[in-house]
């Protein structure tokens, strides 16, 4: 309804006037309420007469606007965009189907739910369609929406192949990228619930979609006709379920946020936690894989990650240092859609929107990195998310109260309360907003794309190097398989010898990997394939400052500045290699198989498939057969069914088997299967998760060992090893684990909380190990049990109560130097792990502890969620071999380093 101009109006400004910065009256937009319908005031000019215009086209569904304001706790909360929902005869709004608004206080939405609206809406509205992108660990399905009008439904396909063609600059010239481009549009990716405690972003992107299929708005119009936009309302539904029912089991109706008990559910996945938003380069969580096949198949422009923790909402950019890999247009274009956003709701009157002072810009690791590593725009929200669906009352962190150029309005300086639907209002109207910018630059977002892979690929021609070179035969040759399958699940070409590869640089055999340069993803090639050096004066780094695929791997792969190399004789790989192993042919009378140690990946992976054969461990160097064999390679006696065994691991670990015809003379100890446990404290599951999942690949069985399983005691009759990887708590919270105040607190199964209980579950996760359970520790190795510490799980031998001699030698994980100088990297915790076990038979063997690594990992990203404290404290190595070193400096995320103490705010500390 169009309100009419006189008092009533007058009066009306005058009362929001008062509600909002005086240095709003420059403002273009103020909302105005005429006759308790929404509607708009905006001046062309400062000091014009104000004007009316009301939300006409679109009706109003009844009383959908008094619901949000209820549920909106301060006008300044709000826009205008999203102070109605529209109504349509045809299509059913998340209010209709959930029958309540979106962001309504004390509800949330679970995946099962979410999804069944997304088919409502594309079964309903012509400009909606619906697609399945992948599965979650659990079973549960990843969901998406498109949306555009009518035309560009239709027209789906032929928008994708455009956006593919645009993608690589080899097959479209610039004349054929010139008329794609007439015709095409960009595609918006939004990707939303990826941390399960960031709770808001699900319905905002539902009701988001709604209003872009129903609503006649003119901008909403200019968006449907010259976009497409992609919505995964759900992108972890494992977590979402998760998170779901933890809020309705522990949270529902608890409104103060001091005496909250902890916020989220020990699991958001089957493996991670927050770190499920540090898998673009490896690719290992199916959430990511999904956005993955997303990004190939559709070649989106934008994808944009909806993130929770910080007052109001922050739009991503970084203070840098930048990674020089990126395309400086994508940098460009990031902060113009950022600034676009902040100017938006900031003349709204919404306060506390603001962009770059967020981290740096160098390790693009993170889910909208799968964007900007493949030359599209990667960008993303933190909103400040309450962590529950109850209205709480909040305080901005000090150091986000400033006015800054960057942060014109500063959130509120007292205290204030905050909701559910005032979130979902900064998420949505932002959205809206910079999919408007989209709709009137899009012909330039296309060109830009379109440029920047042009740019990666003449940069691969013009300039050096040219190509990387991955000798075929290095090392272990599974780990040469495994590092070109990674490049290539990236898009990145990788190509093989067929002959021999005479180069500036050497002369490499046929077989040899080559990764040519002259490709529209060289820049991420050469990111991943190059070493990283982060300033010394770059300041306090958010995340990693190294992710070299060379060193990760142990690999020698050679940059090469021979342009000759596009003209070899090399084939493009279509498939992913996989290293192949055998057995050598022996005569009938072989009386043993060797198999040399050289730390290959399979090693443990190969004890476990063979446990019901004898295997030996050599404990020096001997010769068989013309050919030298280290110290710890295996002697396996001729025993029934072992040949065909043997062909079965060559053949799937890549491992090379010798037969010989007598068991060598060398002094050798019996290398029995160990019966492995993994204790995984309930307090932190989340860097633990990644020694989980290395296991799992690597198909080694395992007991999971709880905290009550510890508490319980009769370790040494259950697990002949017990390991405890690096976990991002202090010592008191390994010890002491998630308060008792809080329990008891279980996570099983039950008919309410169907999603509990997976991977693990507990009738009550508090308590910790207790100090009861560190004596348990203590009486397993006493009567002979191995522990193996990683990282800061090497803090319980420096307990209280423990009485562990110090290790008979330490395995520096990253970058502290073995005694035999050799490199470990992290991930080589299956070869690190079988080199341990080797020596569990031994005659040599003693009980007692060995410490892999100590990385101090010192930032607290996970402790708000957690209800753990923060702080960090400095961890030191002490080698056998030297004297105390800091081991693997990983410096603090500066703006999650609480202080010890209670946490202002428990929950996730964002991205």
């Amino acid at each position: 309804m169009r309100g009419r101009t006189g008092a009533t109006e007058v009066s009306v400004l005058r009362r929001w006037g008062r509600l909002l910065p005086g240095w709003l009256a420059l403002s273009t937009t103020w909302i105005v309420l005429v006759g308790g319908t929404p509607g708009w005031v905006s001046a062309a000019a400062a000091g014009a007469a104000p004007t009316l215009f009301t939300i006409a086209p679109d009706t109003p569904e009844p009383n959908s606007s008094e619901e949000i304001a209820r549920a909106t706790t301060e006008p300044r909360f709000s826009s205008p965009w999203v102070s109605y929902v529209p109504a349509s005869s045809t299509v059913p709004s998340p209010r209709a189907f959930l029958h309540r608004i979106a962001g309504a206080p004390g509800e949330l939405v679970d995946s099962g739910t979410a999804f069944a609206y997304a088919r409502a809406l594309a079964a309903a509205s012509p400009r909606v369609r619906v697609f399945k992108i992948g599965r979650s660990e659990e079973g549960r399905d990843i969901l998406m929406l498109a949306i555009a009008d009518e035309a560009g439904i239709q027209q789906l396909d032929q928008l994708k192949a455009d956006t593919t063609a645009l993608a690589d600059p080899r097959k479209t010239d610039a004349a054929a990228a010139t008329k794609i481009i007439e015709r095409a549009r960009p595609i918006y990716y939004f990707n939303a619930a990826l941390h399960s405690d960031e709770t808001g972003s699900t319905e905002a992107v539902l009701e988001l979609a709604y209003r872009l299929a129903v609503s006649e708005q003119p901008m909403v119009d200019r968006i449907r006709r010259n976009l497409v936009v992609l919505i995964n309302p759900v992108s972890n539904p494992d977590g979402r379920d998760k998170q779901v029912e933890w809020f309705y089991r522990y949270l529902k109706g608890k409104t103060e946020l001091e005496k909250l008990p902890r916020q989220a559910p020990p699991y958001w996945s089957r493996y991670a936690y927050v770190d499920i938003n540090r898998d673009a380069h490896q690719l290992t969580h199916e959430t990511t894989k999904a956005v993955q096949r997303m990004l190939f198949e559709w070649h989106p422009q934008v994808v944009h990650d909806l993130h929770e923790s910080v007052a109001l909402l922050i739009t991503w950019n970084g203070t840098g240092p930048i990674n020089e890999h990126i395309d400086p247009i994508s940098y460009n274009e990031r902060m113009e859609l950022s600034f676009h956003e902040v100017q938006t709701l900031t003349a709204f009157g919404m306060p506390g929107v603001w962009t770059w002072n967020f981290g740096d810009d160098f390790a693009h690791l993170f889910m909208d990195s799968i964007g900007l590593n493949h030359n599209a725009i990667g960008r993303g929200y933190e909103t400040f998310g309450n962590g529950t669906a109850e209205t709480l009352t909040q305080t901005s962190p000090p150091d986000e109260m400033s006015q800054e150029w960057y942060r014109p309005s500063p959130p509120p300086n007292a205290p204030f309360k905050w909701s559910a639907r005032d979130n979902l209002n900064y998420t949505e109207t932002g959205a809206l907003s910079v999919l408007d910018a989209a709709a009137q630059q899009s012909k330039s977002l296309l060109s830009n794309f379109y440029q920047k892979g042009l740019h990666s690929w003449q940069k691969g021609v013009t300039e050096a190097p040219y190509a990387y070179v991955i000798p075929d035969g290095q090392g272990d040759p599974t780990r040469v398989a495994q590092l070109v399958s990674r490049l290539m699940s990236q898009g990145i070409e990788v190509q093989r010898a067929g002959a021999q590869l005479k180069l500036q640089e050497g002369v490499f055999p046929a077989g040899t990997y080559v990764v040519r340069l002259d490709q529209p993803y060289r820049n991420y090639a050469v990111d991943l394939l190059s070493a990283q050096h982060y300033p010394k004066d770059g300041g306090e780094p958010y995340d990693d400052v190294s992710w070299s695929f060379p060193a990760h791997y142990h690999l020698n792969v050679i940059p090469s500045a021979d342009a000759g190399v596009r003209t070899a004789s090399l084939t493009q790989l279509n498939e992913a290699p996989h290293a192949r192993g055998s057995v050598l042919e022996a005569a009938a009378s072989a009386q043993a198989y060797l198999l040399k140690d050289t730390g290959q990946e399979g090693l443990l992976e190969a004890r476990f498939r063979l446990a019901k054969f004898k295997v030996d461990i050599a404990e020096r160097s001997f010769s068989a057969g013309g050919m030298e064999y280290p110290a710890g390679s295996w002697i396996l006696p001729a025993q029934p069914g072992l040949g065909k065994a043997l062909g079965d691991a060559a053949g799937q670990l890549g491992l090379e088997f010798d037969a010989a015809p007598k068991v060598p003379d060398v002094s050798h100890h019996a290398a029995p299967v160990p019966r492995l446990g993994v204790w995984i404290p309930w307090a932190d599951t989340d860097t633990s998760g990644w020694a989980r999942y290395s296991l799992d690949q690597r198909h080694i069985p395992y007991s999971y060992v709880r905290d009550e399983d510890i508490r319980a005691g009769k370790l040494r009759s259950k697990y002949d090893v017990l390991l405890y990887p690096h976990v991002d708590l202090e010592l008191a919270e390994q010890i002491q684990g998630i308060p008792k105040s809080w329990g008891p607190m279980a996570f099983k199964k039950t008919r309410t909380t169907p999603s509990f209980g997976s991977p693990a579950g507990s009738d009550d996760i508090t308590g910790g190990i207790g100090y009861a359970g560190l004596a348990e520790i203590q009486r397993f190795v006493d009567s002979g049990g191995l522990l193996i510490t990683l990282g800061s799980g090497s803090w319980v031998t420096n307990a209280p109560l423990s009485s562990m001699a110090p290790p008979r030698f330490m395995i520096a994980c990253c970058s502290a130097v073995l005694p035999s100088t050799r490199l470990l990297p992290c991930r080589a915790l299956p070869p690190v792990l079988r080199m341990v076990v080797d020596r569990w038979g031994g005659r040599d063997r003693q009980a007692g502890w060995v410490a892999l690594g100590s990385s101090p990992h010192t930032h607290r990203r996970r402790a708000m969620s957690r209800g753990l404290r923060g702080g960090a404290a400095g961890l030191w190595a002490v080698p056998a071999c030297g004297p105390a070193v800091p081991a693997c400096p990983v410096a603090s995320w500066g703006w999650a380093a609480w202080s010890r103490g209670r946490p202002p705010r428990r929950r996730s500390s964002g991205c």
